[in-house]
């Protein structure tokens, strides 16, 4: 791809509808995306603000993704990431069925929440993955394991940081009574 641009990154390609612009859910502004943006702040309020009309459809299919976008295009196949947390969770906590099967109800109403409110889902559904593993002491150091997950999967660093952000303003002290519906509220309020 050395001298050449992927078609699907070249603008030559694009049609009208791969520029549009969405209300900021926050404030109002409008913000305009490309439909290559995974994510951007609102110019007014700072909110982050997901593209719902994310299109790198050729992410999840192509050999070279990964030289053409970065480390991150690993997690841009539909529900990757996601399925890394997931695993973890059913490797990790396999003899807690009935909380696992909780913690899972409660991301996926969570996880539609965020998209209604066009949020970043990544950091959230994490955190609310570690802080599960370090209730129930599966796991022992909350920041070693993320850096784990990080290394055998290559996450954003942009999540990483928006990870240990939040890992960094919860109270963990009285983690192990909290129930998960708690925990995801703590997350959802300091995110």
């Amino acid at each position: 791809m050395i001298g050449t641009k992927c078609p699907g990154q070249d603008m030559r390609y694009w049609t009208a509808d791969d520029v549009y612009e969405e209300k900021c859910p926050e404030c109002g502004s409008d913000i305009e995306f490309f439909k290559t943006d995974i994510r951007l702040r609102c110019p007014i309020c700072r909110t982050r603000v997901a593209n719902q009309k994310f299109n790198m459809g050729c992410a999840e299919w192509c050999a070279y993704a990964e030289q053409c976008l970065g480390p991150g295009a690993k997690g841009l196949k539909k529900g990757s990431l996601k399925s890394v947390f997931l695993n973890e969770l059913d490797k990790h906590a396999s003899n807690l069925n009935g909380e696992v099967a909780n913690i899972k109800e409660i991301i996926e109403r969570t996880e539609k929440k965020l998209k209604e409110e066009r949020k970043d889902i990544l950091p959230v559904l994490a955190s609310l993955v570690i802080l599960f593993l370090k209730k129930n002491n599966l796991i022992d150091d909350a920041y070693l394991y993320l850096e784990e997950i990080d290394m055998e999967n290559s996450l954003p660093q942009k999540a990483v940081k928006d990870i240990q952000g939040i890992l960094n303003k919860i109270d963990t002290s009285h983690l192990s009574s909290m129930p998960v519906s708690e925990i995801k509220e703590n997350i959802l309020e300091v995110f």
